[in-house]
């Protein structure tokens, strides 16, 4: 009897936390925008003006070998970011809630969840300049589209199990946050986000397109909105791998380790 009770418990935890969880979501937004003059139109107005910019840099070098490159930046630049900053911001979570560790019993998950939720928010917003970017360059958006939340759930999934994966590293060495830093400056780099893959050495090629999750995402991005198909059956398959596998890492990771977090903070 004791044993159902407690299965019972762990299964109404995450719903009886929905309230707490609404409330930090809306205080880590309010966070990242404070003291900004324009608030949420700076999740509009960034990707516009940093996509600008790298359009202008790049453009002319690679015109010949990348069709509509405005839009073949921005579905790379903009998928790869939500990656890097969502993850970078959720590895931090629980150490910048250490106080409030102390203070109440609440389950240490909520703290991650709810700074990674704020990013994806910023993300929704960043997908407005997306659409502008498509207009502007009259870009035709064909039923594939509808394939676009399926490659979001993807991405999510992977990024919310690598952020909650770095969070518990992060908090037991503060080294990993500086390495991880490193790793992503290398990991940008080693994603065809301005270039084509094709300018690679074809040993590279085949390490990005088996090992680097961010080009999988990228790709499938692009196969819908610039090559107007559905993504390939391979490279759904090979996301919802990277996906599934980094969030059981996380989750394992949390299982073994929340009780000895608030012992670090």
């Amino acid at each position: 009897m004791t044993n159902t009770s407690s299965t019972l418990q762990v299964r109404k935890t995450p719903f009886q936390y929905l309230s707490l969880l609404g409330n930090l979501v809306s205080r880590e937004l309010k966070k990242k925008h404070r003291r900004s003059i324009l608030g949420y139109v700076w999740c509009v107005l960034n990707p516009l003006l940093v996509m600008l910019i790298m359009n202008m840099v790049f453009s002319h070098m690679f015109r010949n070998n990348i069709e509509n490159y405005p839009v073949y930046l921005f579905v790379g630049r903009t998928i790869f970011s939500f990656i890097t900053d969502s993850t970078n911001s959720t590895s931090r979570s629980i150490i910048g809630n250490g106080a409030l560790m102390r203070k109440t019993k609440i389950p240490y998950y909520i703290f991650p969840t709810a700074t990674f939720l704020s990013s994806v928010v910023n993300y929704l917003f960043s997908l407005i300049a997306f659409i502008i970017v498509l207009l502007l360059t009259n870009t035709p958006v064909t039923i594939h589209a509808i394939a676009f939340p399926l490659v979001m759930l993807q991405l999510f999934v992977f990024s919310y199990g690598l952020g909650l994966l770095l969070s518990q590293l992060n908090t037991f060495a503060r080294d990993v946050g500086q390495i991880y830093t490193v790793f992503t400056t290398a990991w940008m780099y080693l994603t065809p986000l301005f270039y084509p893959l094709e300018n690679l050495p074809d040993f590279l090629q085949n390490i990005i397109k088996t090992c680097n999750p961010a080009y999988v995402y990228i790709q499938q991005g692009r196969l819908i909105f610039l090559g107007n198909t559905w993504p390939t059956g391979d490279l759904i398959l090979q996301g919802s791998i990277f996906a599934l596998v980094f969030l059981g890492l996380g989750i394992l990771a949390y299982h073994k380790c929340n009780k000895k977090l608030i012992l670090y903070v």
